[in-house]
C-alpha cells in the first residue's frame, strides 16, 4: 500500500518514536538520500514510516516501495512506478513505456524519463525504498544509482537495507547531501526500552527490568518487541534473528493456538496478505479474525505498501523466515493445496503474476496457462506487457507451445519489443497448434504474421497474405476490427496507394468486451488517426495532414498522455509536418524531452521520419556533428532490427552531413555503403527496393552537384525527373526538380530551368511545402525570384508563394547571441569533463566509455551543458566554451 500526502500513515500501537532521530533527520530534511542500514529486526521499517509520517505534515507527498525476496529488475520497477502512480500518473507514464518494450530499455533511459518527470513537479516528493537488500538485478541497482547521481532538489529518497547497498554515495556524502544511520544509532536508549514497555500497558516497568532488557537485548527492536510478547526475563540473550528463532520458536509459538499458528504458516507463503485472503486459506472461523489478533497484539505484522488499497499486510521479514521454514515442513500435499488456493485466489483478481507462481508450486501448471489465458487479451491491449512476459516465462514452455492462445499474445508481445526471429519461431509454433475449424485462431494468425511482415519492411510477404487478410470476417472483435483497418492502411501508404489507404482508415472506433472504445495499442483508433495523417504526410499533403495529425496528437496526449506510443508517432510525423512548414520552434518543443521514448517506441515509418527531422534541424542550426550523434543512434536500431529503408536514409542523411562539412571523402564513402545496399535489393520491384534505389540515386545527384559535375548529376536525376517515380513521395519529386532546374541554370539552359522550378513552385504551392524548397538555400531563391519576374504577371499565385518563401527565409536568421561574461549557473566537473571532450571531437559514445557513463547519462549531461552555453548543439558548445575560455 502505497499512500500521497492525503492520507497519513499511523503509526502502530506500541511503536515508540524515535524523537532523537526524527531530530536529526528533520535537520537533514533537503538532503537528497537518508540511508538507513542494519541488522533484520533493527527498528529501520518503523524508523522510515515515522520519518515518512512526519514528511506528510508539511505538504510532501511520498512513495513506498518494499523489494521482495526472489524480485528481478522489472518487479522492482513495477513496484517504483506503481506508487508513483498513486501520488500522480504522470510520473511514470514515460518510464513505464520504457520499461515496458522489454529488456532493451536501458536503466539509464528509464530513470532519466523519471528525472524529467520529477523536474516538472513543485512539490517535495519523498521516496521509501524498503528492503533493499533483497535487491540483486543489476538494471534495478543502475535505475537507482543514476537517480541518486541527478536527483532534482525537490526529489529525496530513503533506502532501508539490511546490508550497505552495492551503490555509490561518495558524490553525495562529500557534497554534504547524505544522511546516513547505521546499526550502532539505531538502537533503542535505557529511556525508549521504558517508554516502549509502558506502551505494551505493562505495568510501570522498573530500571533495572529496562535495564535487563536492554541488556540482554543490546537496544535490538526486534528482540524487545519479542520479549514483549513475554515479560519474564529471558534465560539467554535475544540480539540476533537466530536468537529470535529459537526463543519465538520456545517461548512464544506455544501460547498461540494451533490453528492459528497453521493459518499463519500457510499465509506466509504469500507476499502479502489481506483478510479475504486470509480468510480462503485459513477458512471462515480463523482467518476472519486471524489478522485483527495480529494488529492487536503486534505479532510482527507490517502495512504492505505496495498495495493499490487498504487492509494489505505483510509479516515481519524475520517472523515471515521463521514461518516460511515451518512451512518448507510442511508434508507436499498440505504445501500444494496452499498454493492452490493462493492461486485460486490471486487469480481471479488479475494478480497474476502471484497467480501463476502459486499454481505452478501447486503442481497445476494448466491452470497456471488458465490465467494466463484469461487475462492475456485485457493485459495486453492495456499495455501490460511485461506483466504478460512474467507470467508467461514463468510457464513451462511444453505447456505454452500446446496453447494457441498463449502463443499467439506471446508472439505478439515479442513484436512489440523488435524480436523478429523469436516472433518467428512462436509463429511456426502457433501454425501448427491451428486446427482447420479454428477460424478466428487463424484469422488472429494471418493478422500477427502480416503485422510482422510490415514492421520488417516485408512487403512481399504482406502481398502474399493479402488475400487472407481481406478475408477476415472480424465481427465485434476490437482486436481484428482495428488491426486489419491499421494494417491494410499502414500497407497501402506503403505503397502509395494514398486514396485506398484513407478510404480503408475510416470507420468508428472498434470497442472493447465493455463497451468502451479501444484507443490504445496498435489496434486502436488513435493509431487510425495517425495512420490517416501518416497517409496524407506521404502523399506529399502537408496542409492536408497537418490537422489530422495535431488532432491524432492532441487525442492521444489526452487519453494515454504525453509519451504513450500513441502520442509518440503521432509526434514523429507531425514532425515532419512542422519541419516542411518552417515552424521550427514548434517543432523543438514537441521533440523536447520525448525525443528518446519516440526512437524506442515507434513504428518504422515514423521511426525514419523523426531521423530526418532532427538530422535537418540540427544541420540548419549549423551542426553538423550533432545530426551525424543522431543519426548513429538511429543505424544502431536500424543494424539491430535489419530494416534496410531505415539504414538508406540514414546513410543518405550522413551524406548530406559530410558534405556540410566539407568532407567530400567521407560523403563518397557512405554514398558507396548505400549503393551496396540498394544492390543487395537485388532488383526488386517491391517499394522498399524501389525507394532505397530512389534514395541512392538523389543523393548520388547532390554528391555529384557538390562537385560541379553537373551533366552526371542531370543523369542522376533523368530527363525532366521521369526517373523520380520510384521515390513515391510527391515531396521528395519537388526536391527532384528544384534540383534539376538549378542544375540546368548552372549549363546556361535558362529556359529550361526557369520552366523546371516552375513547375516545382506551382507544386510546392499546392501541397504547402517550404523547407522542401528553402533548404536548397539563396540560389533556388534567386531562381524562384527569377520565375515571378518571367511568369508573375500572368500567374498571381506564383508570386504569392515565392514572397512567402521569400519571407520564410528570413524567420530564423537572427543573430547569434553574443557570448556573455560568465556563465549564468557554472558547469559541474563532470559536465567540464564532457564539454572537453566536445572539444576533441569525441562521439556521444566516445565519451561514454571514456568517462565510464552511458551514452544516455552523456545525453543528460550534453543538455545541461547545452542550457547553460544557451546553444542548440555541440558545434555551437565548443564555439561558446573556447570564446568564453572554458576549453
Amino acid at each position: 500500500m502505497t499512500e500521497t500526502s492525503h492520507t497519513t500513515p499511523r503509526l502502530e500501537p506500541g511503536r515508540i518514536e524515535r524523537t532523537h532521530l526524527l531530530a536529526r533527520l528533520s535537520e537533514a530534511r533537503h538532503k537528497s538520500c537518508v540511508l538507513i542500514h542494519g541488522q533484520a529486526g533493527s527498528g529501520k521499517t518503523s524508523l522510515a514510516l515515522q520519518w515518512r509520517a512526519q514528511a506528510l505534515t508539511w505538504g510532501h507527498d511520498a512513495a513506498w516501495v518494499t523489494a521482495q525476496p526472489g524480485d528481478d529488475g522489472q518487479a522492482v520497477l513495477t513496484a517504483f512506478f506503481a506508487s508513483f502512480d498513486r501520488i500522480d500518473p504522470e510520473i511514470a507514464r514515460e518510464a513505464r513505456l520504457l520499461a515496458n518494450r522489454g529488456s532493451g530499455a536501458r536503466a539509464d533511459a528509464i530513470a532519466i524519463a523519471l528525472l524529467r518527470a520529477f523536474l516538472a513537479r513543485k512539490r517535495p516528493l519523498q521516496m521509501v525504498i524498503d528492503d533493499w537488500q533483497n535487491v540483486e538485478d543489476e538494471h534495478a541497482q543502475r535505475v537507482l544509482q543514476t537517480l541518486l547521481d541527478f536527483a532534482p532538489p525537490a526529489m529525496r529518497f530513503v533506502i532501508v537495507s539490511r546490508s550497505l547497498p552495492p551503490l555509490s554515495f561518495a558524490r553525495l556524502r562529500d557534497q554534504g547531501l547524505l544522511e546516513e544511520i547505521g546499526p550502532g544509532e539505531l538502537r533503542f536508549t535505557l529511556d525508549e526500552v521504558q517508554s516502549f514497555l509502558q506502551s505494551r500497558q505493562l505495568r510501570t516497568p522498573s530500571a533495572a527490568v529496562a535495564r535487563q532488557l536492554l541488556e540482554v537485548t543490546d537496544g535490538w527492536a526486534a528482540g524487545l518487541q519479542l520479549l514483549a510478547l513475554q515479560p519474564r526475563a529471558p534465560a539467554s540473550p535475544v540480539q540476533n534473528a537466530q536468537d529470535f528463532t529459537a526463543y519465538f520458536n520456545r517461548e512464544v509459538l506455544c501460547r498461540v493456538d494451533k490453528a492459528e499458528i497453521d493459518a499463519m504458516t500457510r499465509l506466509a507463503a504469500a507476499r502479502c496478505f489481506n483478510q479475504a485472503l486470509a480468510i480462503a486459506v485459513a477458512g471462515e472461523e480463523v482467518g476472519a479474525v486471524l489478522l485483527e489478533r495480529l494488529q492487536r497484539e503486534n505479532l510482527f505484522v507490517l502495512p504492505f505498501q505496495e498495495s493499490a488499497g487498504q487492509g494489505w499486510y505483510r509479516f515481519h521479514p524475520l517472523f515471515r523466515e521463521l514461518l516460511l521454514a515451518r512451512f518448507a515442513a510442511l508434508p507436499q500435499a498440505e504445501r500444494q493445496q496452499t498454493h492452490a488456493r493462493l492461486a485460486q485466489w490471486l487469480g481471479a483478481r488479475k494478480h497474476l503474476r502471484d497467480a501463476v507462481h502459486h499454481a505452478v508450486e501447486a503442481g497445476e501448471p494448466a491452470q497456471a496457462a488458465d490465467w494466463v489465458e484469461r487475462w492475456a487479451r485485457e493485459l495486453f491491449l492495456n499495455g501490460e506487457l511485461q506483466q504478460l512476459v512474467r507470467a508467461v516465462s514463468e510457464l513451462p514452455r511444453s505447456i505454452v507451445n500446446t496453447r494457441p492462445p498463449l502463443l499467439l499474445w506471446w508472439a505478439w508481445t515479442q513484436l512489440c519489443y523488435y524480436q523478429f526471429a523469436a516472433c518467428h519461431e512462436t509463429l511456426a509454433a502457433l501454425r501448427s497448434q491451428l486446427r482447420p475449424a479454428d477460424h478466428e485462431g487463424r484469422a488472429h494468425y494471418v493478422l500477427l504474421a502480416f503485422s510482422l511482415a510490415l514492421q520488417q519492411d516485408d512487403l512481399r510477404t504482406a502481398q502474399a497474405l493479402l488475400p487472407e487478410l481481406m478475408a477476415i470476417q472480424q465481427g465485434d472483435d476490437a482486436v481484428l476490427v482495428g488491426g486489419k483497418r491499421n494494417l491494410l492502411g499502414w500497407m497501402y501508404a506503403h505503397s502509395a496507394e494514398y486514396e485506398k489507404a484513407r478510404e480503408v482508415l475510416q470507420g468508428t472506433p472498434p470497442l472493447r468486451e465493455d463497451g468502451a472504445p479501444l484507443l490504445d495499442s496498435a489496434f486502436g483508433y488513435l493509431m487510425t488517426q495517425a495512420l490517416r495523417g501518416l497517409s496524407w504526410l506521404y502523399a506529399g499533403d502537408v496542409r492536408s495532414a497537418e490537422p489530422v495529425l495535431r488532432d491524432a496528437l492532441a487525442q492521444s496526449e489526452k487519453a494515454l498522455g504525453r509519451y504513450s506510443e500513441m502520442a509518440c508517432n503521432a509526434a514523429a510525423y507531425l514532425a515532419a509536418v512542422l519541419y516542411e512548414a518552417n515552424e521550427l520552434d514548434e517543432l523543438r518543443q514537441l521533440l523536447d524531452g520525448r525525443l528518446d521514448t519516440m526512437e524506442r517506441v515507434v513504428l518504422p515509418d515514423a521511426l525514419v521520419t523523426i531521423a530526418l527531422v532532427c538530422s535537418r534541424l540540427s544541420r540548419n542550426d549549423g551542426n553538423p556533428r550533432e545530426a551525424l550523434e543522431g543519426l548513429a543512434r538511429v543505424e544502431e536500431i536500424a543494424q539491430r532490427r535489419e530494416l534496410d529503408r531505415l539504414q538508406a536514409f540514414v546513410l543518405s542523411e550522413r551524406v548530406r552531413c559530410l558534405m556540410q562539412m566539407q568532407d567530400m571523402a567521407g560523403a563518397q564513402n557512405v554514398l558507396q555503403q548505400l549503393w551496396a545496399l540498394a544492390q543487395r535489393q537485388g532488383d526488386s520491384a517491391s517499394p522498399v527496393s524501389l525507394r532505397i534505389g530512389g534514395v541512392a540515386r538523389y543523393i548520388q545527384a547532390l554528391v555529384h552537384d557538390a562537385q560541379l559535375e553537373d551533366r552526371a548529376a542531370l543523369a542522376d536525376l533523368g530527363e525532366r525527373g521521369r526517373d523520380d517515380t520510384p521515390l513515391l513521395q510527391r515531396r521528395d519529386h519537388c526536391a527532384t526538380r528544384v534540383l534539376r532546374a538549378l542544375l540546368l541554370q548552372r549549363q546556361g539552359r535558362n529556359d529550361e530551368a526557369l520552366e523546371a522550378m516552375r513547375e516545382a513552385l506551382l507544386q510546392g504551392h499546392q501541397l504547402g511545402l517550404v523547407r522542401t524548397v528553402l533548404d536548397f538555400g539563396a540560389p533556388a531563391l534567386a531562381l524562384a525570384q527569377a520565375c515571378v519576374q518571367a511568369h508573375g504577371a500572368a500567374d498571381p499565385i506564383l508570386a504569392f508563394y515565392v514572397d512567402q518563401l521569400q519571407q520564410q527565409a528570413l524567420r530564423y536568421q537572427t543573430a547569434s547571441k553574443a557570448p556573455g561574461a560568465q556563465l549564468a549557473e557554472p558547469l559541474s566537473e563532470r559536465e567540464q569533463e564532457i564539454l572537453r571532450a566536445l572539444a576533441s571531437s569525441m562521439s556521444n559514445k566516445r565519451i561514454a566509455q571514456v568517462l565510464g557513463i552511458s551514452p544516455e547519462t552523456v545525453k543528460w549531461h550534453l543538455r545541461n551543458v547545452y542550457t547553460k552555453l544557451q546553444v542548440v548543439g555541440r558545434d555551437d558548445a565548443v564555439a561558446r566554451a573556447r570564446d568564453w575560455g572554458l576549453v
